[in-house]
């Protein structure tokens, strides 16, 4: 995942909250008592008493000596930001206050800011504040928001499997690109619905759009060089062992393993000396020997007794014991 440094995430958001406040203090009279108590309180020392913030500043670079820090829209960016730079391991993580709490607030934050230039010739620089997750080109914020959302879906996905590969429930486009460091642009070219290119898509279910198969997504996002999310740790084959029945589940549980911690399938065949059409299948279901799946287990890092124990159990008449 790649984004923004927090100096230009901060720059941002010096500016957001002084078009906010421009806006406020217009709303109540911006000489006004109350006025000049919320933009101090918005926006710190930096803010000279005597006029109202829109007097203040003309270029961005004007909003550099203003504090925002103690805004709960600082807060909030704050927490997005240490989370997608988190490394602790994915299974480890507990993403229910972040989905449930600060990316609301976020998205609410990115749409008070005002777009219009009437109170200050700043609000030319508020399309930096829209999100364009259909065409790319995000700007620090909006890009922040799109990370962290995309990493606490994939921490979800890993943390349900194999709840969510059974309902068909995968990564949206902008996710994709999020965690793939590119411009989704770029990333929906190798989406596609023939199977002739690395993910396949499945359309959404009121049709409008369509999520990349979750197995095929972190395949190809394994060798992409700015995938970086954090690392799944070992705790979660055992988490996941008690839930997985099938052989789909047992092939996709090894390699999810593998994938989110930057192993391709092609250093997987390697590894394991075995051919990468063999992976590929084994990853989807396609088992075939314990042998196998002893050599794909070291291959990935995994203990290879715990994963032919696992694929003996639930591998059926395909793993020839």
């Amino acid at each position: 995942m790649q984004i923004s440094s927090w100096d230009e995430i901060e720059r941002d958001l010096k500016l957001g909250v002084f078009l906010i406040t421009v806006a406020a203090q217009s709303l109540i009279g911006d000489r006004s008592k109350p006025a000049k108590a919320f933009g101090k309180a918005a926006l710190g020392a930096g803010l000279r008493e005597d006029e109202p913030a829109m007097a203040q500043a003309d270029e961005i670079e004007d909003v550099l000596d203003f504090d925002v820090t103690t805004t709960h829209f600082h807060q909030v960016a704050r927490l997005c930001f240490d989370f997608v730079n988190d490394r602790t391991p994915l299974d480890q993580l507990d993403v229910g206050d972040l989905q449930s709490d600060t990316l609301n607030w976020m998205t609410y934050f990115l749409s008070a800011i005002p777009h219009d230039e009437y109170a200050t010739q700043l609000g030319v620089h508020s399309s930096r504040f829209i999100e364009h997750a259909d065409k790319g080109g995000e700007f620090p914020l909006p890009g922040l928001h799109l990370a962290a959302s995309a990493k606490a879906n994939l921490v979800e996905f890993l943390q349900s499997f194999p709840g969510e590969l059974e309902h068909g429930i995968g990564f949206a486009p902008y996710e994709i690109a999020a965690m793939a460091g590119m411009n989704i642009a770029s990333v929906r070219n190798f989406i596609g619905p023939a199977g002739n290119k690395p993910i396949r898509s499945m359309p959404s279910k009121d049709s409008t759009g369509v999520y990349g198969q979750p197995l095929d997504t972190l395949q190809w996002l394994a060798g992409r060089r700015n995938f970086n999310p954090g690392p799944l740790s070992s705790d979660w084959l055992h988490q996941v062992a008690d839930r997985v029945e099938t052989p789909e589940q047992t092939g996709a549980m090894i390699g999810i393993y593998a994938w989110t911690n930057r192993i391709t399938t092609e250093m997987l065949a390697d590894r394991s000396s075995l051919p990468v059409e063999l992976i590929a299948g084994w990853t989807r279901g396609e088992l075939t020997t314990t042998e196998d799946a002893a050599a794909i287990a070291e291959a990935a890092g995994v203990d290879p007794e715990f994963y032919t124990d696992l694929v003996a159990r639930c591998g059926g008449v395909t793993a020839r014991i």
